[in-house]
């Protein structure tokens, strides 16, 4: 099967900068085994949202303390602290973590090297299918709750709700699974990538309330 060349927003650019990796290093990640993809993957976004909370707090020290935070962990993991700062939604934090139940189960045994995104898109219970299937495309579950409005002229179109139904998804998860999570993936960190400006037009709130209220 060949492999896609996504045209890579100039915000992903700058996110490999950010987390010191060489540019294309996400669009590359197609070209790993589904093992090595999966992993590093993974890695991005431990990367990244370390990287996010350093920017938001604006306290170097903490580095090392969220360098060694799990990324998904509920309660105290790095998704948990960015879902509490706004910086990270449901869908988005939901595809993070059963990314992260992926990679822990490949982890630990060198053995899951041979392991196969295909199989795991088609040998599952059709449910356990369909779940992962809408897990790994948090966009398209954002087009699906906003179908197009006429009268407010907002929302997502007939051609997109089409793309995005869960038949379609879950079609396209399983005749791609690594194309699905890849894509689901960027667009998570597209999401991440506008969050930094988010992050400083709330710490700008928090400086300037007295602006922030009269601009209300």
């Amino acid at each position: 099967m060949s492999i896609p060349r996504p045209k890579v927003d100039k915000g992903i650019t700058l996110l490999e900068a950010r987390i010191g990796v060489r540019k294309g290093f996400i669009r590359r990640l197609l070209k790993e085994d589904d093992w090595s993809f999966v992993i590093k993957l993974h890695a991005v976004f431990e990367a990244v949202c370390t990287h996010l909370l350093l920017f938001h707090f604006k306290e170097p020290e903490l580095s090392e303390v969220f360098s060694r935070l799990e990324l998904s962990n509920k309660a105290t993991g790095k998704v948990a602290f960015l879902s509490k700062l706004e910086l990270l939604d449901n869908e988005n934090r939901r595809f993070i973590s059963v990314l992260s139940e992926l990679r822990n189960s490949l982890v630990h045994d060198v053995r899951n090297a041979e392991f196969s995104l295909t199989s795991l898109a088609t040998t599952k219970e059709p449910e356990q299918i369909k779940q992962l299937a809408i897990s790994f495309s948090p966009y398209d579950t954002l087009i699906r709750k906003f179908p197009y409005d006429p009268k407010m002229k907002l929302g997502f179109g007939p051609v997109e709700q089409k793309h995005a139904s869960i038949a379609q998804v879950v079609e396209r998860f399983k005749t791609n699974p690594k194309v699905h999570i890849w894509a689901g993936g960027y667009n998570v960190l597209i999401s991440l990538v506008d969050m930094y400006g988010y992050s400083e037009y709330r710490q700008w709130a928090k400086s300037n309330p007295s602006t922030f209220h009269d601009a209300l």
